[in-house]
């Protein structure tokens, strides 16, 4: 699961074409189609004698099952270097997903391995489902406004999506997953402070395939997906992939649509063009639709004193999920993001002193739609229509070789980006009426350029140095209308300035070792940083301020071992992060314009420290444990902030807490998995998460706070029915029906008739469950 799949009794193999280094890569997968191993081949120019012969032997194992060593975990390859290395010769901290380890886990969007990994949090938006706030060893960003960026970067098939908008989106035709822990700013560049999101698609390849499959369940889900595979000619592949689901929501409004609904729709079409030995071309459009209604703010707790402002409101106390609430209008939350994305791969050969030399162009345009009204239950606060439109144009070139009869492995690159944006919010507070309308210009351009090279001294001993240098200038257009009076506020017209212009270098140093084949340990130091920016929701010319870049270093130890023939795999890595000029978000209420306010603060310093362990056992040739278990302990060492009342600095450094970063995570799973004669394969599939307490917003809140949570999730599948393509699976989410919060924030007081706050919650998805019927067809 997370290190590996099984080596079971019987397997076969798999042609596919990496689009990622011109590398043919040959997938061994068991009876029930786990994914277990890829075995690379590279071929140079003028090599296409030698690619067939291979291309026969593969296809030929195809339909001649290999026996392997029965009950062994096998490799398990990532390209968290932007290299294909194993993972158990990777010196990072990486879980990694296979194809069929998210089908099993009922991989719909990110969110689904959230709990399944160490340090991870993964949560959507609770204004709306199109957002998603990714924290990861205590590097967080909750704010989806469009001038923000998170601090856990995302990438698909090696292309970047620079904003939470956008991020929570259905998946389909996913190869692989891997989470990367820890700063990754040298190969993957800004933004990556808390660590990367790796997601691989499934490439076309040259067999007829593909699969259909449907589901039902209840909350009358219903829905379906479909992919096929279909050669063209020689060399070329075309691949179509689409989904639909739709679900009732879970919590019921007695006045309009009910909330936290679902209905997504996406579709992706990829080609890809071995053209010569020499040069491949990929092609890919993405396509993701989404019209439902948000999971939205229940309230904890109303004081008496917003009376005044709300006509009929009482004090009321509710420190649970309400499955029944009232809305003042229609909620929604429609969005749409369409992707083109265009990969050319030289494969170059021997060039001087580089060997087997690389290069590939990744150029990319990402556009996203949204439209969305958010509120809380049942009133008109911290609401509004809101309208953004955003688009992000990249390029990447990287260049790849070795060198020193290849002890000498060289990535290096060049990356650019632009991207602009607007973004309309209408803010309401106790009427329809809108108070304040925030409209937003913004742009964004960025240049790069990386290195790293990792030099084989023996076959025990590596080390790899690399850096990266980005400059970057982001401009902000601001203006306010205030409907109730008719005025206007041109803030950034007004204010001191409405760019930011930074620069920064990333270095990352890295020591390995290896005493046997199968024990890696590793040492090395990291720099990432988190940009800068201007404050989009301030609602006055003071407000509207810059706030630096923010920067963290990290020392990481890793231990990487197979124990027992390859059937334990133990993989921990403990860590120690120092952050300077840290962002924070500090939530509060403007008390003239009752705008709510998300300002980004500098804290001086902080540190953390924390330890990831993840273990794979096979205690039989059917049965197999996973378990993880994830410790973090952030402080702030120094930080001053202004006090809202007084408005004088004060030092909040006791006081104040990280966001979405529990002290324990942990999760165990059971899979057990049983040929029934003729009739079946049967997989039995048990998940368990725990995770701790946790904070929602900066600010200490007790009402408001997430309490520790566990989640018990299960699949029954049975697959290649009386030796069909046919599977049948029931599976369920969060079987013991718990009740847990995912997000908060509080206005403790609006000064008008003190005490007179609001402390509200989102909460996580209640029990689950379905039926899913799929055909696998072709190869």
């Amino acid at each position: 699961m997370f290190c590996g799949g099984a080596g079971w009794a019987t397997q076969s193999a798999r042609r596919l074409t990496s689009p990622r280094y011109n590398i043919k890569i040959t997938e061994r997968w068991d009876m029930q189609s786990t994914f277990i191993a890829k075995d690379t081949f590279r071929f140079r120019t003028a090599d296409r004698s030698r690619r067939s012969a291979v291309a026969t032997l593969v296809l030929a194992s195809a339909t001649s099952p290999i026996a392997f060593a029965q009950g062994a975990l096998e490799e398990v390859v990532v390209t968290a270097r932007k290299v294909e290395e194993s993972l158990q010769q990777t010196p990072i901290a990486v879980t990694a997903y296979s194809q069929n380890t998210l089908r099993e886990l009922g991989l719909e969007t990110l969110t689904t391995i959230s709990t399944t990994t160490p340090n991870l949090q993964l949560q959507r938006g609770a204004g709306g489902d199109s957002s998603l706030a990714a924290c990861l060893r205590g590097m967080c960003r909750t704010d989806d406004i469009i001038t923000e960026e998170p601090m856990v970067g995302t990438y698909v098939d090696g292309f970047y999506i620079s904003r939470m908008q956008g991020a929570f989106f259905d998946l389909i035709d996913i190869q692989q997953i891997e989470i990367l822990r820890g700063p990754q700013g040298t190969l993957f560049g800004k933004n990556t402070a808390g660590g990367a999101i790796n997601i691989t698609t499934v490439r076309p390849h040259d067999e007829l395939e593909g699969y259909v499959v449907g589901n039902l369940g209840s909350d009358n889900l219903r829905g379906g997906k479909f992919s096929v595979n279909v050669p063209m000619m020689d060399g070329f592949a075309a691949r179509l992939s689409y989904g639909q689901q739709q679900r009732d929501g879970l919590i019921e409004n007695t006045s309009f649509s009910d909330l936290n609904d679902k209905d997504y729709k996406t579709a992706r079409l990829a080609l890809a063009a071995d053209v010569t030995d020499w040069f491949s071309a990929d092609y890919v459009f993405d396509w993701f639709d989404a019209d439902q209604t948000p999971n939205g703010w229940q309230p904890t707790l109303v004081e008496a004193g917003l009376e005044v402002v709300f006509p009929g409101i009482s004090a009321t106390s509710d420190p649970g999920l309400d499955r029944e609430v009232t809305t003042v209008e229609e909620v929604y939350d429609q969005f749409d993001q369409k992707f083109n994305g265009l990969t050319l791969n030289f494969t170059l050969g021997d060039i001087g002193p580089i060997d087997d030399l690389v290069i590939k162009s990744l150029t990319g345009q990402r556009r996203t739609q949204l439209s969305s009204f958010r509120t809380s239950m049942p009133y008109y606060f911290i609401s509004g229509p809101l309208d953004q439109d955003y688009e992000l144009l990249t390029q990447e070139f990287q260049f790849l070789g070795s060198a020193l009869n290849g002890d000498l492995q060289i990535v290096s690159g060049i990356f650019l980006s632009a991207d602009e944006g607007s973004y309309v919010l209408q803010q309401q507070f106790a009427s329809p009426v809108p108070n304040t309308v925030i409209s937003l210009d913004t742009e964004t351009d960025t240049w790069a350029v990386y290195a790293e090279a990792t030099y084989h001294f023996n076959e025990r001993w590596k080390a790899s140095l690399g850096g990266r240098y980005t400059e970057e200038e982001k401009t902000v257009d601001s203006s306010l209308f205030f409907p109730p009076t008719g005025a206007t506020l041109p803030v950034s017209e007004l204010a001191p300035t409405n760019t930011f212009d930074t620069d920064n270098f990333s270095p990352r140093v890295t020591v390995s070792y290896a005493p046997m084949d199968e024990l890696l340990v590793y040492g090395s130091y990291s720099v990432g940083f988190k940009s800068g920016g201007l404050n989009g929701r301030a609602t006055t010319v003071a407000d509207f301020s810059q706030y630096d870049d923010a920067e963290i270093q990290a020392v990481e130890l890793g231990f990487k071992a197979d124990f027992f023939d390859n059937r334990l795999r133990t993989n921990i890595a403990a860590f120690y992060q120092e952050l300077d000029d840290w962002q924070v978000q500090v939530n509060s209420l403007d008390p003239v314009n009752f705008t709510f306010l998300s300002r980004i603060e500098n804290a001086a310093s902080a540190t953390m420290m924390g330890v990831e362990m993840e273990a794979t056992a096979v205690i039989t040739d059917g049965l197999q444990l996973s378990a993880t278990l994830g410790w973090l302990d952030p402080e702030y060492d120094t930080y001053e902030s202004q006090d809202l009342a007084t408005l004088q600095p004060i030092d909040v450094s006791d006081q104040y807490h990280f966001q979405l970063a529990p002290e324990w995570t942990s999760s165990v799973t059971a899979r057990y998995n049983r040929q029934l004669g003729d009739f079946a394969n049967l997989l039995i599939r048990i998940d368990y998460a725990y995770v701790d307490d946790q904070y929602f917003q900066v600010q200490p809140s007790p009402l408001i706070e997430g309490e520790s949570y566990s989640l018990l999730d299960a699949r029954v599948e049975l697959s290649e029915l009386f030796g069909s393509g046919f599977s049948l699976s029931l599976w369920g989410k969060n079987l013991e029906d718990e009740e847990y919060r995912t997000g908060g924030f509080d206005v403790k007081t609006f000064g008008i008739n003190p005490p007179d706050g609001l402390f509200a919650n989102s909460w996580g998805n209640t029990r689950v469950w379905g039926v899913d019927v799929r055909y696998d067809f072709g190869s």
